[in-house]
């Protein structure tokens, strides 16, 4: 499972209980590849994190997601306020709509729906939204 992608232990917790696995044994399983270091949960934390913001995601649906695969609040907390939320709100609001600013309100709102359906704040959206320079 590991040569494919990076899991969660909570993610192998559930894949290993799924193939039929003792509680006990499943737990040594996780153990002994946490001590070799093939599994970690803060690496699979900050990759999980560097692909989903280089997709355009923002940092809400980034951390529903990482709720749902069973990592530590305190975890996702730390690795996500390593990461410029606002720049990136910015450069996909430009990606996708390029880089004139909205006078409209209709187009305002269209752009603000698409941030915010990606998983950004709405302060992040808005921010976006103003002409920085």
């Amino acid at each position: 499972m590991l040569t494919r992608r990076e899991h969660s232990q909570a993610e192998l917790r559930q894949k290993l209980a799924e193939l039929g696995g003792e509680p006990e044994i499943i737990e040594a399983i996780i153990n002994e590849l946490s001590s070799q270091q093939w599994q970690d949960d803060r690496r699979f934390t900050e990759v999980f994190v560097r692909s989903y913001a280089r997709k355009g995601q923002g940092e809400l649906s980034i951390r529903q997601e990482l709720k749902q695969r069973g990592v530590d609040a305190e975890l996702i907390t730390e690795i996500l306020a390593e990461h410029d939320w606002f720049a990136l709100a910015k450069s996909t609001r430009e990606r996708k709509f390029g880089e004139a600013i909205p006078q409209d309100r209709k187009e305002q709102a269209r752009q603000l729906r698409f941030l915010q359906y990606r998983g950004f704040s709405s302060e992040q959206c808005w921010a976006s939204l103003k002409n920085t320079d």
